[in-house]
Formats: structure tokens, C-alpha cells, sequence
């Protein structure tokens, strides 16, 4: 059983085994998710030296079968991306990777993959991350963009998500104490006034409602 998670990647040490078009769309993934990333392959894509030559990815041209230098790159690593065409190599990078106690997606195995790296998106601060676990990519492509045209047209709870953020970022400027933000929380879900703010998109009217309730309270 899958745990779903969204997990800080910055600085965080990456190692993609293979440097084709899904071993180059995982390291460019988790570079821009600020992580270090190193592409252990015999051939790289024109990218991946692009960005190699920019200093934003290090590049280890050797054979992925000198078990010395996978285990030492893997030891290094915080989690291991297999995206190569052999599958002879690919099982020996998962076998190393569960002995040496590190997580690893199997871009090549749903099935065998500890970790999945779902089809993702973003409106409004929300974050959408939809996956098959290896049924059908399309599915989970058309599932996402369904989704998040569902949520597009929904315009009440756009206004809602906007408002909510500007709530919440001003409370933790003004009230300290954590349980004292999820009481106001709870109460603000259900009082009908601010949600019709919210509803509304009024973030300025919402905000001083909330700020009316904490002056309340002091």
C-alpha cells in the first residue's frame, strides 16, 4: 500500500540511472524541485548536457553494470530514479537500492517502483496529483485534466481558495499559537458570513471580519 505524499526535494541528493527522454524528464523534475541530480548513463540527451554545462546536473558517463559505481552513486543518493531500456540493469539498480535502505522510482516497473511519481498540476494553490500506478498514463493525463477543468469552472471555490490563503498567511502573522490559528479555523469553516465572503472572493471584507473576531477573543 502506496502512502501519497508531496515531500521537500531541495537539496535533497537525486541519482537518475539513464539519460534517455524519461531518465532526462525525471532529473529536470527534480531540478527544478531544487534537488542535486546526477545522470549515471553511457549516452545523455542534448538537454541533459545543456544542462550539464550550465553546472545544473552532473553527468557520470559509465556503464550502469560497475556495481562499485552504482553502489557508491546510490549510496550517495536520496533517492534513485530507474529509467533505463535494459531490464537486467534495472533490476540490479532496485536490488541495490532496497538493500542499501533507499527509496527508488522504477520509471520502467509500476508495479516494482517503491516510489510513483504521479501526473501533477496546480490552480490556485491547490495541487493535483493523479496516478494509476502504471494502468494507463493517458488515464491519468485525462483523469488530471478533467479535474482541474472541473475546478476551473468552479468559480465560488477559486474565490474561496484565494481568500483562505490570504486568511490564513495574515493569522500566522497575527496569532502565534497553533491551536489558537486550527480553533479559528474551525470556527471560520462554519460561520456563513465569511463564507459568503469567501464565496464572493472578498478578500479585503474577509479579512477584516477575521481580524474582528481575533480583536474578540483578546
Amino acid at each position: 500500500m502506496r502512502v501519497p505524499l508531496f515531500i521537500e526535494f531541495s537539496g535533497r541528493n537525486v541519482l537518475v540511472v539513464g539519460g534517455g527522454g524519461v531518465g532526462t524528464r525525471r532529473a529536470i523534475k527534480f531540478l527544478l524541485a531544487g534537488a542535486n541530480v546526477r545522470v549515471l548513463s553511457l549516452e545523455f540527451s542534448n538537454e541533459l548536457l545543456r544542462y550539464a554545462e550550465q553546472g545544473k546536473v552532473v553527468l557520470i558517463r559509465s556503464d550502469a553494470n560497475d556495481e562499485e559505481l552504482l553502489r557508491r552513486n546510490i549510496e550517495w543518493a536520496d533517492l534513485v530514479v530507474i529509467a533505463t531500456n535494459d531490464p537486467v540493469i534495472n533490476g540490479k539498480v532496485r536490488e541495490l537500492a532496497r538493500n542499501m535502505r533507499k527509496f527508488f522510482n522504477d520509471a520502467t516497473n509500476a508495479e516494482e517502483t517503491e516510489v510513483v511519481v504521479p501526473f501533477e498540476s496546480e490552480i490556485n494553490g491547490i495541487r493535483i496529483a493523479v496516478t494509476t500506478e502504471g494502468l494507463s498514463g493517458i488515464v491519468a493525463r485525462r483523469t488530471l485534466d478533467k479535474i482541474i477543468n472541473i475546478l476551473r469552472e468552479d468559480e465560488e471555490l477559486m474565490n474561496m481558495a484565494r481568500v483562505w490563503y490570504a486568511v490564513k498567511s495574515k493569522l500566522k502573522e497575527v496569532v502565534s499559537d497553533v491551536r489558537t490559528r486550527l480553533s479559528l479555523y474551525m470556527e471560520l469553516d462554519s460561520d456563513e458570513r465569511f463564507n459568503e465572503l469567501a464565496r464572493k472572493g472578498l478578500i479585503d471584507e474577509a479579512l477584516s471580519y477575521v481580524m474582528s473576531k481575533v480583536s474578540s477573543r483578546n
